[in-house]
C-alpha cells in the first residue's frame, strides 16, 4: 500500500477507536493489543492494520475501510456460520437437541475448547470442537 493509503488507514483506525472508546487511550491500546498484538497502529503492517480497521467496524465503529474485508469476515476471529452449523448438526446427531445452547454441548465445548460459548471462540477452537465431535462419532459407530 502506498504512503497516502497507509496514512488513510491510520486515520480510519484512530477515528474508529475514538468512536468506540472516546479519549481513553489506554483502553484503545489494550483492546488493540489483544486483537493485533500491537499497542501502536504504526507498528502494524498494512495487512494487520486493515484487519484492525475491519474489527473496529465489526465492533460498531461507523467507518469506511477502503480495502476489501478479509475472507469469511463476519467476524475476524469468530467461528464461521458454516462451523457453527456443523457443530449444531453434530450435536443433534448425538441427541443434544438444544442447539448451540444445549447444556450437554456447552459442557463438551467447555471441556474440549476451554470456552464457555462456542460463538465467542476462535475459528481454530471451533475446528478443534468439530474434530472432537467427529472423533467421538467415529468411536461410537465402531462400538
Amino acid at each position: 500500500m502506498n504512503k497516502t493509503g497507509r496514512g488513510r488507514l491510520l486515520f480510519i483506525a484512530h477515528k474508529g477507536a475514538k468512536q468506540l472508546w472516546g479519549d481513553d487511550e489506554e483502553m484503545r491500546r489494550s483492546i488493540q493489543e489483544i486483537h493485533t498484538g500491537h499497542r501502536s497502529c504504526t507498528a502494524m503492517d498494512d495487512k494487520v492494520l486493515t484487519r484492525w480497521c475491519w474489527k473496529l467496524k465489526e465492533m460498531g465503529a461507523d467507518i469506511y475501510v477502503p480495502a476489501p474485508a478479509p475472507r469469511g469476515s463476519q467476524g475476524l476471529t469468530k467461528p464461521t456460520t458454516r462451523q457453527l452449523a456443523q457443530i449444531e448438526r453434530l450435536a443433534l446427531e448425538r441427541g443434544w437437541e438444544g442447539g448451540l445452547d444445549d447444556k450437554m454441548l456447552r459442557g463438551f465445548i467447555k471441556h474440549t475448547a476451554k470456552v464457555d460459548d462456542i460463538r465467542f471462540a476462535s475459528r481454530k477452537k471451533a475446528s478443534f470442537v468439530i474434530t472432537a465431535l467427529l472423533n467421538r462419532k467415529k468411536q461410537e459407530e465402531s462400538k
